[in-house]
């Protein structure tokens, strides 16, 4: 009987032992899944370039840079002309997320000539304007949408650009977005915090996203914008991620 108490003693303490251990070891938290949200910010939008500026434009395009981040473009020709500035980071795609930029029209001649999208590196920043050349999408400030085949749309030059009419105009400051569902390819634009309501504005499925960057069209002397590439923007994400369109709100 005393060997058996002092067995059953030991097997006591070593549960007790095992269950101390167990306590305190560090619980694994669960993992957060991340999307864009109400507030914007960059942990939770993954797809985001905060560290973008614009790439300094060639003396001949007309165009110039203003600030310590070049943020500032500015339309310093002496005649209308398409005058393009790019930015230095295309969209990135390693993480799947809602890739976002915005600008507010700081200055703003009488010509309908500001346009806000995505272009290819391949795209020439004088003399066309994005949207029009080729693999390009844009957002015009007379309300016209470039680049999207879709049911109604028009077609302009010759290489038969669509177009669409009939959106909301932009003036001297507005603040207006560029933004993408990476994952659907579906593009969004939106006007003072607002989402356009727009029929499905699709990038075409052959399209290399990472070839895509942000990048502003001018026409009239003395155009004047100022990018955000966030994380603060004047548009704000639901919760869940949802855009909301112009009807919603």
């Amino acid at each position: 009987m005393p060997t058996f108490l002092f067995l059953a003693a030991i097997c006591l303490l070593v549960a007790a032992s095992i269950l101390l251990q167990t306590d305190a070891s560090p619980r694994k938290k669960p993992k957060l899944e991340k999307g864009p949200s109400s507030s914007g910010n960059a942990e939770s939008t993954p797809g985001l370039t905060l560290e973008n500026q614009w790439v300094s434009a060639a003396p001949d395009v007309k165009l110039a840079h203003i600030g310590p981040k070049q943020l500032i473009a500015q339309h310093n020709g002496e005649i209308e002309a398409h005058r393009s500035v790019r930015a230095e980071l295309p969209i990135l795609t390693e993480n799947l997320g809602t890739f976002y930029y915005e600008m507010k029209i700081l200055e703003k001649g009488k010509d309908e000539g500001v346009f806000i999208g995505l272009s290819t590196i391949e795209m020439p920043l004088s003399d066309t304007h994005v949207g029009y050349y080729n693999g390009t999408y844009g957002y015009a400030s007379d309300g016209t949408i470039w680049g999207h085949e879709v049911a109604g749309c028009s077609h302009w030059g010759y290489g038969r650009r669509p177009y669409i009419i009939g959106n909301h105009k932009f003036v001297v400051d507005d603040v207006v977005g560029c933004g993408m569902d990476l994952a659907t390819r579906k593009m969004f634009y939106t006007i003072n915090g607002e989402c356009l309501e727009t029929a499905d504005l699709l990038v075409d499925p052959a399209a290399n996203l990472s070839n895509l960057f942000p990048c502003v069209s001018l026409w009239t002397p003395d155009d004047k914008i100022v990018a955000n590439f966030g994380p603060d923007f004047k548009f704000k994400f639901t919760a869940d991620g949802i855009v909301k369109k112009r009807g919603d709100l």
